[in-house]
């Protein structure tokens, strides 16, 4: 049976990365939920694409169709003959809530955090229109991203932090990430 993988965490968290490690050890399979809304929805109407306008296009889409409708689209494409898939993106409950309904004891909630200086830090290193430009907006995105005032089909990232079966602090380089990755990929395939 496939192990699916899912990835959750703050933004400037490292998933990023961490998806790019677990990829490559694991010969997983990937796909993101917001490339999913990127992708096939805001640039087809035209819309600019931000953290913010996926954020909307996601509660949008989750109020109407329910808060696993991103991971039930994604589940009908996702190959099942593949070992291992990861699944970046995961913001609401009702998404890790799906895939554990769907696989069980093979699904693994892997949250991705980091401190908020680090973060703060690499988002302003990495630089793109839809990073935080001041600590300020830095905050207020984070407070959106956690879920702090958001609806129960708005993003939800803090509960599923909290739903997690393993966390992965990301507050060091990247050797120090590498080993804690290996350590996940032996229990994973354990």
């Amino acid at each position: 049976m496939v192990k699916v993988i899912g990835l959750t965490g703050v933004f400037g968290s490292g998933k990023e990365t961490v998806k790019d490690m677990l990829t490559h050890k694991l010969n997983a399979y990937y796909v993101t939920l917001s490339s999913l809304i990127r992708d096939e929805t805001l640039k087809k109407r035209g819309i600019k694409v931000g953290r913010g306008e996926l954020q909307d296009l996601g509660n949008e889409l989750r109020k109407q169709y329910g808060n696993d409708v991103l991971v039930k689209v994604v589940w009908d494409f996702l190959p099942k003959n593949k070992e291992f898939i990861i699944v970046d993106g995961i913001r609401n409950p009702g998404e890790a809530e799906f895939f554990k309904k769907k696989v069980g004891k093979d699904f693994v909630l892997v949250a991705v955090d980091a401190p908020q200086e680090i973060r703060f830090e690499r988002t302003a290193k990495r630089g793109t229109p839809k990073d935080p430009k001041s600590w300020e907006e830095f905050l207020k995105m984070e407070e959106r991203d956690l879920g702090a005032n958001e609806p129960t089909y708005g993003q939800q990232v803090k509960k599923c932090m909290e739903m997690a079966d393993v966390t992965i602090i990301n507050d060091g380089d990247k050797a120090v990430l590498d080993g804690k990755i290996s350590e996940l990929v032996k229990s994973l395939k354990a």
